[in-house]
């Protein structure tokens, strides 16, 4: 499959003056990066929170990258019961990129089972499509570009549209449990191209996620975890099973998919953590129709965690000589 024939139809597809749904950037780490699907998990884990994610997907499916890229920091408020973080997305398809830039504001209520985070994260999606290196079947390229199209543009084009989120988020030392709204107003980034009257819409997209940490015992504990996600067309789920070995080998499955429609990969982690440094790689299997196109997914993230206690207030003790 080559990435010049698929690219207009997959753009004709949502690249029009009525909305077409799309779903989030996937990520197969989400159990290890749940800053990447609930902007109310900043703060939550009462640490200092720094990390880096990459994934390349589809490798060898097209000649153009289809490529993932994030950045979180996040850090709670114990004055004021609440976590802030920022977020960085950076998704590119084909010709196609979406950079999602949000600050998280997560208000924070302590019961006597764990947590409870509500989170609101306010930014910007900037997005863009080169449309000087697409190809139609119609087009006339021999002096220029000219897609004879009047919904794909001709050349780079480019815009911005203010983005929502809302989320969720319920946690103590064992369990996490969560859910986010995306794009609570649909996102409409007008394209700046003047010959097209087109945008992109970036629609809701719902996702709910959890997890359960067993301790088997003090070398070894299993969490199985569960994302779902819909744009409310579609639905995809992921079920995974990640383990931790002697306290810094990490490792697990996972399996995306419900039904044969859906079923997309098995994926396989391995990794280390390390005082407050953590490492994870993982490999996405294909098990799709594209698996004869692709050799899998690959997805690395790195990541510091630095413990936040707060101090407590001890109290002054003073001697009187009259009471022994």
């Amino acid at each position: 499959m080559k990435l010049k024939s698929f690219l207009p139809i997959f753009f004709s597809g949502f690249i029009a003056t009525n909305v077409q749904a799309q779903l989030e950037p996937q990520f197969t780490q989400y159990m290890y990066n749940r800053y990447l699907v609930n902007p109310a998990f900043s703060g939550s884990d009462d640490a200092l929170n720094f990390s880096l994610l990459h994934r390349s997907q589809y490798v060898s499916l097209a000649n153009r990258a289809i490529a993932s890229q994030a950045f979180n920091f996040s850090m709670p408020l114990s004055v004021i019961r609440s976590g802030i973080g920022l977020t960085f997305v950076n998704d590119l398809i084909g010709f196609q990129r979406a950079t999602y830039i949000a600050f998280n504001y997560n208000y924070r209520h302590t019961f006597k089972w764990g947590k409870m985070g509500i989170g609101l994260g306010a930014g910007i999606i900037q997005t863009s499509i080169d449309g000087a290196k697409l190809r139609t079947p119609e087009g006339d390229y021999t002096g220029g570009v000219n897609h004879n199209d009047n919904i794909l543009p001709d050349n780079l084009s480019q815009g911005i549209a203010p983005d929502l989120s809302f989320g969720l988020y319920f946690n103590n030392d064992k369990f996490y449990a969560g859910a986010a709204l995306n794009h609570i107003a649909i996102s409409k980034a007008k394209l700046n191209d003047a010959t097209v009257a087109s945008a992109l819409f970036f629609t809701q997209n719902l996702l709910v996620s959890g997890g359960y940490d067993f301790k088997v015992n003090s070398r070894f504990s299993i969490m199985p975890s569960a994302l779902i996600k819909t744009d409310f067309v579609k639905v995809q789920a992921e079920l995974s099973a990640t383990m931790t070995v002697y306290r810094n080998i990490l490792s697990g499955i996972s399996f995306r998919g419900y039904n044969q429609k859906s079923v997309d990969a098995l994926a396989l982690f391995f990794g280390f953590k390390i005082k407050g440094v953590q490492l994870i790689y993982s490999y996405d299997a294909n098990l799709s129709y594209l698996t004869k196109f692709n050799t899998g997914s690959h997805e690395v993230s790195f990541s510091y965690r630095y413990p936040l206690v707060a101090k407590e207030k001890k109290g002054y003790f003073y001697h009187n000589p009259r009471f022994n």
